[in-house]
């Protein structure tokens, strides 16, 4: 099982969710330089903006066992 946003109590349930991380201050960020270029007006370079997310891998997720 695999949950998103990495939330604090994912590492305390039993067992350790495996989770996706966001990055919520570069998001932020790049909110807030997109709407100062609007209220500038700036026109937005894309409507559209691609960040990195990262997984965190606990105990709700299984090992691969290899076939034999």
């Amino acid at each position: 099982m695999v949950g998103f946003d990495d939330l604090p109590v994912t590492r305390w349930v039993s067992p350790p969710l495996t989770t996706i991380r966001q990055p919520l201050a570069e998001m932020g960020r790049t909110a807030a330089h997109m709407l100062g270029d609007l209220i500038d007006g700036v026109p937005l370079r894309s409507r559209r903006v691609e960040l990195s997310t990262e997984l965190i891998v606990r105990e709700s997720t299984a090992t691969a066992v290899p076939a034999d």
